[in-house]
């Protein structure tokens, strides 16, 4: 697709320190790519939404592949971090998950384009990247598996992380359908997962506390 017509040019842009020009083309980058897809997007369609030339961008990043697996990073360590961080303020295996599945689903509500990096159009990546993309991926089950380790520490590992599969997979899926059905609430669907998923992980954790 190539890049849209500016009638007047990029223009002056205002001067940034390197890492905020770098934070700020991150972010253009993962609203573009998030509109269009990796394969629809250009350098040259970042570059016009940013206001910039390709040259200062090619001072940042190598190519398009570092730039959209840069933003796949980013979002991921926003999703791992606020799962993380949620279900650190409970002791209790059931109330881990729900806070879990809350800063999931409120991760889809608020992340907007992150979200669309890592799960829509702007996820449909091929060869390396699509590689490098999905080892990122593997980690958020990674914290999973780590999670549910730490509620039922006598799991074996590769146990654990069958199950942090299931529900990483079941989340992504149930997030989908939320975001072509809006109005159901965050609390209704949080609570649905845990109706599918809590009656065999509790079992899980007292088996294996």
């Amino acid at each position: 697709m190539p890049a849209r017509q500016r009638s007047e040019g990029p223009g002056p842009r205002r001067r940034l320190a390197p890492e905020a020009r770098r934070a700020q083309l991150l972010a253009v980058a993962e609203d573009v790519f998030a509109r269009l897809g990796f394969q629809g997007t250009a350098v040259d369609d970042i570059a016009a939404e940013a206001g910039v030339t390709r040259t200062l961008i090619y001072k940042y990043f190598a190519d398009k592949d570092e730039i959209y697996l840069e933003c796949v990073r980013v979002a991921r360590e926003a999703l791992d971090g606020a799962m993380v961080s949620a279900a650190a303020q409970h002791d209790a295996p059931e109330q881990q998950l729900r806070a879990g599945f809350h800063a999931y689903f409120g991760f889809v509500r608020d992340g907007g384009s992150k979200w669309d990096v890592l799960f829509g159009g702007g996820a449909a990546a091929t060869g390396s990247v699509a590689d490098a993309a999905a080892a990122f991926r593997y980690q958020t089950v990674e914290v999973i598996t780590a999670l549910l380790r730490a509620g039922a520490p006598k799991l074996a590992e590769d146990a654990a992380m069958t199950y942090a599969h299931a529900i990483s997979g079941a989340a992504e899926q149930a997030a989908k359908w939320w975001r072509r059905n809006p109005d159901t609430s965050i609390d209704t669907l949080v609570e649905r997962m845990m109706d599918v998923l809590w009656a065999g992980l509790e079992k899980i954790a007292a088996q294996h506390a």
